[in-house]
């Protein structure tokens, strides 16, 4: 019997030693040692002055080893009270048929020191890091977002994951009995290596300015979205780039995939008048036409191959550069017929419309641009004035940028630099050339019409006073989902331009989609890039800082001391001009909008005086106005009416009314900010004489 007992106990040891050996060893590993994960560092995401745009947050994983797990009703019950979860539901997780599941992501430092404390050999917790994003809903769409893994789904985070994600490590621990920790095995450690960061071509500054007047403009004129880019046309490089509407990238699971895709480079639309630019730059290239040609425009209405072309107003004879200087369908028609097809299509091509761009961005659209063979009779017609073709706004962008700096299409840059964590620089921006669209002369012929269009043409509500700016508007009729034809209500209206005229630095354009009951490029999108360039200009261009010096309605303190009139500037405007005169300043009251502004002490002696800055917000509810025809008033008057309407206002220069934004007649909410252009009085029957040649010509 004692016999036979020895034979069993051998037979069961030569098991687990020979056959079951593997397992044990396994379970024994499980028991006595822990691999602990070292998650790596996600790389950081700069704007080009360092201004942190994603960063990391430190937080833990929390899982179960279910291998480990004995005590199922006393794990749940522990874990439950610290992390505020039912027991039911902690134990529907630790009894499934799998070696480890993750509890929960993402928890607070407090609760996973708690948790550690209480020493249970099942729970694993794991030192991570949650992405943050500082800016919010701004520049969301550019940066994108990532998943609970720290894995890039959209956006910079997307394209670029391969070089912010990093290489996780980790080591290898001994645990008592209890499964308490003892010691690190030494040579079975492998440290994480942190991501590579990335700086952006993006001033986070304009595209601060970009998102506000965007959604400024949205608001306004009560649009379904808009987009806007601001580059340098010199370099390529994106300095802004927004789209509405947008989403809060901290919490991107919120909204939808619509507001996550970056509508700057995936979104098409038929771009009107902006496209223009590819009808008078072949003209000039091909010699079909000279800048002083005269060309008839029908008195406004012209059959072409059966269709019906309109102006938006009646002319007769008008010079090459003045039927794009107004924005004339007929002239620009009847320029593109003698050009044809074949050039035309080539000089489209050679702007870069209907081939991607090359940023490296996720859902660069190519557009739409058919060949001659597929085009219709009609179509040369419809191409040449910006219909039967789409195009992106980045595409738009890159294509008045030749324009810009002399005739090169640069291939646009949202990427300065990629630093390693011991700054070592992996990859670096340098413009790129990708071909000469057009001679110098030519660009610096089309630049030159363009900036007589925004002192005097369609683009007029774009002009600052003061400054050369160039550039085109374009309003186009929008197709009709699933049927023929375009509509009658639904446009986009757009507008390009570019500061100084001469000597480019900065490039505008934006499109705003379906505005209404005003709908043109000239009244729409016009107006609203002037105000993200005069923001602009007032932040960055020194001479700016002379002129509001010499404004006559600032403060003058003494012969070496004045305050400039800073009422009806935004909050972060009016603080930066006073830190640059070293003016010390005080707030009044909340808003982001300067109110009033007075001097704290009136002494006359005094160096270093102090302003005191009211504040307002000018709060939008939901009742509307008519806004009224003020231009020839006195300031005085018109800063009256509007007050007797409810509405504030912002004034540029001084005297009497001569433009006014939004027009007479629209519709606008009460307590919103209406613009008034102002001029002396010794000006004022000189633009009048301008403004009614204007209204005669269109």
């Amino acid at each position: 019997m004692l016999y036979l007992a020895g034979v069993v106990v051998f037979i069961r040891l030569f098991q687990i030693q020979i056959f079951d050996r593997n397992y044990y060893i396994d379970l024994a590993q499980v028991q006595y040692l822990r691999q602990k994960l070292m998650k790596a560092r996600r790389g950081l995401i700069y704007d080009r002055n360092n201004k942190e745009l994603a960063l990391n947050k430190p937080c833990y994983d929390l899982g179960i080893d279910l291998r480990l797990v004995t005590k199922h009703q006393e794990t749940a019950q522990k874990l439950g009270k610290v992390l505020n979860m039912s027991k039911s539901k902690i134990l529907n997780k630790i009894r499934k048929d799998k070696n480890f599941v993750w509890l929960i992501r993402k928890l607070e430092e407090e609760d996973a020191a708690v948790i550690e404390q209480m020493h249970i050999p099942s729970v694993k917790i794991v030192e991570t890091s949650e992405r943050v994003y500082p800016l919010k809903e701004k520049m969301a769409q550019v940066i994108g977002f990532v998943d609970v893994d720290g894995n890039g789904l959209s956006g910079i985070e997307l394209a670029y994951d391969h070089y912010l994600i990093g290489r996780d490590g980790w080591s290898l621990l001994q645990r008592d009995a209890k499964g308490n920790t003892i010691m690190p095995i030494e040579s079975a450690t492998k440290e994480p290596k942190s991501g590579d960061d990335i700086i952006l071509t993006i001033n986070h500054v304009m595209q601060t300015i970009a998102e506000e007047e965007l959604s400024n403009a949205v608001n306004r004129y009560h649009a379904k979205g808009a987009s806007v880019i601001i580059t340098n046309p010199n370099t390529g490089e994106i300095l802004a780039m927004a789209s509405m509407p947008g989403f809060d990238a901290n919490h991107a699971h919120k909204y939808g995939p619509e507001s996550w895709r970056i509508r700057s480079i995936t979104d098409i639309f038929e771009p009107g008048s902006t496209f223009k630019i590819v009808t008078m730059t072949a003209a000039l290239s091909y010699r079909v036409k000279k800048i002083n040609d005269i060309i008839f425009c029908e008195n406004g209405k012209y059959k072409y191959y059966g269709e019906e072309i309109n102006d938006s107003e009646k002319h007769a004879w008008l010079s090459f550069q003045n039927v794009f200087k107004y924005s004339s369908n007929i002239g620009t028609v009847k320029i593109a017929h003698e050009l044809g097809k074949t050039k035309l299509f080539k000089v489209a091509r050679d702007f870069g419309f209907g081939n991607k761009t090359g940023i490296e961005l996720p859902g660069d659209a190519s557009g739409i641009l058919k060949k001659p063979t597929s085009w219709s009779n009609f179509s040369l017609a419809a191409v040449a004035i910006g219909h039967e073709v789409a195009v992106t706004p980045l595409q738009i962008s890159m294509a008045y940028g030749a324009i810009a700096n002399g005739g090169l299409l640069m291939k646009p840059a949202i990427i300065k630099q990629i630093i390693s964590k011991d700054n070592k620089i992996l990859k670096e921006f340098k413009p790129q050339v990708i071909r000469r669209v057009m001679n110098r002369k030519i660009a610096n012929t089309l630049a030159a019409i363009f900036e007589k269009a925004v002192k005097k043409g369609t683009g007029e509500l774009a002009n600052i006073p003061g400054y050369r700016i160039a550039g085109k508007t374009g309003t186009a009729q929008k197709p009709r989902e699933g049927l023929e034809g375009y509509s009658d209500s639904m446009f986009v209206a757009s507008f390009a331009g570019f500061y100084p005229a001469n000597q480019p630095q900065v490039l505008i354009f934006l499109m705003i989609d379906e505005p209404h009951p005003t709908h043109s490029g000239g009244h729409v999108a016009a107006p609203t890039f002037r105000n993200i360039l005069l923001r602009i200009i007032k932040l960055y261009d020194k001479s700016y800082l002379s002129h509001v010096k010499k404004s006559p309605t600032e403060i003058k303190v003494n012969e070496s001391v004045s305050i400039p009139n800073l009422v009806g500037t935004r909050l972060e405007t009016a603080t930066s001009i006073l830190k640059y005169l070293e003016i010390k300043y005080s707030l009044l009251g909340e808003g982001h909008f300067v109110k009033k502004q007075e001097l704290a002490v009136a002494d006359e002696v005094q160096e270093k005086p102090e302003i005191i800055l009211t504040l307002s917000n000018f709060t939008i509810n939901s009742k509307y106005t008519t806004m009224p025809n003020l231009t020839g008033l006195s300031l005085r008057k018109a800063v009256g009416k509007l007050s007797l309407r409810g509405l504030e206002v912002q004034i540029l220069g001084s005297g009497r009314v001569v433009r006014q934004d939004p027009p007479p007649g629209a519709k606008i909410k009460v307590g919103a900010c209406g613009l008034l252009e102002c001029a002396p009085i010794t000006q004022f029957n000189l633009i009048d004489n301008l403004d009614t040649e204007f209204t005669k010509e269109h």
